[in-house]
């Protein structure tokens, strides 16, 4: 058993929490009432009024610090050893008290937004995944009381489940700190990343909103100024050149290259990961910078993606998604970019040492079926163009250009859902699933057999004359679906139930 003297008594944050909960709060007001502040300064206030509001402002400061102290004072957290359990107490006008058993914690992480890293603190947060309670989040703790409740914490949940893991034919080491690896992702990788992601949807974005302002604009002041009117038709003719629009495009595409340059960096700034023998850790992130510590035993479903582009840089984005209740999926899935491939590998044979063990492999492709399903669905957009072509004024261009639109999207819209349907199978092997799809952000998702909960099988009606299925893995880490696939799946759905039930690995 543990040595029960550290954090044994209520501890409190570190004293710089009480500015944390001051500045917090008093964004939360400014987010509240921003909109009314600016209306009282563009509407011209009186001397007296703004005499009165920076009074209101102080005596709001006053109370927001008054606060803030007494949340200080009220927020308290320790270690219960004879219950076996973390305790956290906090609150003013109502107490609440969490209390996490040993064997509920998932993992214990740190985070530090901008502001924290000023005044030197860290958010340890202690993830309860599994379970229908929330995490627990520390939000000002110092970094030597960060590391060493961190520890404590780990190796009291690890010393709980040890027995049931002995039971299982395993148990985990106490931890060796030897550095088998580290890599780095450098300013260099995090522009290629930006260049090379998303960089569509981010066009899209902004070329709607550049549209959206020009036809406001050009609304107003058509109601309004004859000459705005007039000098819009002079200029009509430079507005529909094919070099205007192509001069249009660059910019806009250089635009939403540098809001997605910009995302990169603040996501991803210092990417560092490291592994040893039990545990690989990611930290990462300029805003809020996060630490995080994954175990095998805790990865649920991983995800590979890359693009053309993309692996012409030696690029490639891992997404881990961890054990977690169901209205914290999202938080529990940890992306991590700018991944070579040599580190890719890597990775994968630290999460899943074995996969190169299997001795049989079947793979299953979708019927033309879900093909079709696929192109009718690509064939809506340009329908409703063509309608709104016919029977309104909306879009006002001569038929041969409706026409060559028209048809561009639908050569273009076939070849992708073609080459995209080929792409696409799933791969069973002795102890894992494998999931393969697209064309262009191609992606490869990989998921043990025995940490598969359920399986879901569901048959349309359409689907009966050819004997088809949609099929359905879930896992506490999210789902793998696989869609009109035929029925001889099923002998090897009923072989991943049986994998999942002899299994005496423990996932949680």
């Amino acid at each position: 058993m543990m040595n029960p003297k550290a954090y044994n008594a209520p501890q409190r944050q570190s004293i710089a929490g009480v500015l944390l909960i001051f500045f917090s709060s008093l964004y939360k007001l400014f987010r509240m009432f921003w909109a009314l502040g600016a209306y009282l300064l563009i509407s011209g206030p009186s001397n007296n009024t703004l005499i009165y509001t920076g009074l209101g402002l102080l005596i709001v400061g006053i109370l927001t610090l008054i606060y803030s102290y007494l949340y200080y004072r009220k927020f308290i957290f320790y270690i219960d050893y004879n219950r076996e359990e973390f305790v956290l107490e906090k609150g003013i006008f109502s107490t609440e008290n969490a209390a996490i058993p040993f064997d509920k914690i998932q993992q214990v992480y740190f985070k530090r937004s901008i502001l924290q890293r000023i005044i030197k603190v860290y958010s340890l947060v202690i993830d309860t995944a599994g379970s229908n309670q929330k995490e627990v989040e520390i939000k000002a703790i110092s970094e030597d009381d960060a590391n060493n409740l961190s520890k404590i914490l780990v190796k009291a949940k690890a010393e709980k489940t040890e027995s049931v893991e002995l039971e299982g034919g395993s148990s985990e080491s106490e931890g060796n700190n030897e550095v088998f690896w580290t890599h780095k992702v450098g300013i260099l990788t995090l522009l290629k990343i930006g260049i090379s992601t998303n960089y569509l949807r981010g066009l899209s974005l902004v070329f709607a909103f550049v549209m959206t302002i020009y036809n406001r604009i050009n609304t107003y002041f058509k109601d309004r100024m004859e000459d705005v009117e007039v000098y819009f038709d002079q200029f009509s003719g430079v507005l529909q050149s094919i070099g205007y629009l192509a001069i249009l495009f660059i910019l806009l595409l250089l635009l939403s290259i540098s809001i997605t340059i910009i995302e990169v960096f603040i996501k991803y700034y210092g990417l560092k990961i490291q592994q040893n023998k039990d545990k690989m850790e990611v930290e990462m992130g300029l805003k809020t910078n996060t630490k995080v510590s994954l175990q095998p035993r805790r990865l649920q479903l991983m995800r590979i993606k890359t693009n053309p582009v993309q692996k012409r840089f030696n690029l490639y984005e891992a997404q881990i998604s961890l054990s977690s209740s169901e209205n914290e999926l999202q938080k529990n899935k940890i992306k991590i970019q700018g991944l070579g491939k040599e580190i890719v590998k890597k990775i994968k044979y630290f999460l899943y040492p074995e996969s190169s063990k299997s001795s049989f492999s079947t793979t299953f492709r979708p019927d033309k079926l879900l093909l079709f399903r696929k192109i009718s669905l690509a064939m809506l957009p340009v329908l409703m163009f063509l309608l709104l072509w016919y029977l309104t004024d909306f879009i006002n261009l001569q038929l041969w250009v409706v026409l060559a639109i028209a048809g561009l999207y639908i050569i273009a819209a076939l070849t992708l859902q073609i080459l995209a349907f080929q792409a696409r199978k799933l791969i069973i092997t002795e102890e894992f699933l494998h999931k393969k799809t697209g064309f262009w952000n191609r992606t490869e998702e990989t998921l043990e057999l025995f940490k598969i909960q359920s399986i879901s099988v569901k048959q349309p009606i359409w689907y009966h004359r050819k004997n088809l299925v949609n099929v359905v893995f879930h896992t506490a880490g999210g789902d793998l679906r696989f869609y009109a696939v035929n029925t001889d799946i099923l002998q090897y759905v009923n072989y991943v139930l049986y994998k999942a039930e002899v299994s005496s690995k423990n996932w949680m």
